[in-house]
C-alpha cells in the first residue's frame, strides 16, 4: 500500500514543480528479495521546467489525457487507494515542502538570476 501512496505523492510533486518530463519511463521498480516482490524505486529524473505549461506526460487513465490540474489529481486519488482526507493531507505536505524550494536551491549554490529563472516552476504551483 505504501508504494501506491508514494506513487501518487510523486505525481503531486511532479505537478507542483512543473516537471513536464514526467513519463512512465521515469518510474522504476526494483525487486526486493527479502519481500519477494517488486517495489517502487527511489525517485529520479526530477526536472523543474519553469518555461513550460504545467502538465505531466503521465496519464492517469486512457480517457483523461495529461495531468494538467490539481482537480484532476485529487479526483484520481481513489485510484491510489486514498480518500479525500488522505489525498489533501499529502497534497498539503508536498506543497509545503515545495514552497521551501528557495532555501534548497540556495543550499545547492543557486543565486540571483538562477532563482528568478526557476521561480515560475515553483511559485505558480504554491500560490492559492
Amino acid at each position: 500500500m505504501a508504494d501506491i501512496h508514494e506513487l501518487w505523492r510523486r505525481l503531486v510533486f511532479n505537478f507542483l514543480i512543473c516537471n513536464t518530463d514526467d513519463h512512465l519511463r521515469n518510474t522504476g521498480f526494483l525487486y526486493d528479495a527479502r519481500q519477494r516482490g517488486w517495489r517502487l524505486s527511489p525517485a529520479f529524473d526530477l526536472n523543474p521546467m519553469p518555461g513550460d505549461r504545467r502538465e505531466s506526460k503521465t496519464w492517469l487513465a486512457e480517457d483523461t489525457g495529461v495531468i494538467d490540474s490539481r482537480d484532476m489529481l485529487m479526483a484520481a486519488a481513489s485510484y491510489f487507494r486514498l480518500d479525500a482526507v488522505q489525498a489533501q493531507a499529502i497534497w498539503s505536505e508536498v506543497a509545503q515542502a515545495v514552497a521551501g524550494w528557495r532555501a534548497v536551491a540556495r543550499g545547492l549554490g543557486m543565486r540571483g538570476t538562477d532563482l528568478l529563472d526557476f521561480e515560475p516552476a515553483f511559485v505558480e504551483s504554491t500560490t492559492p
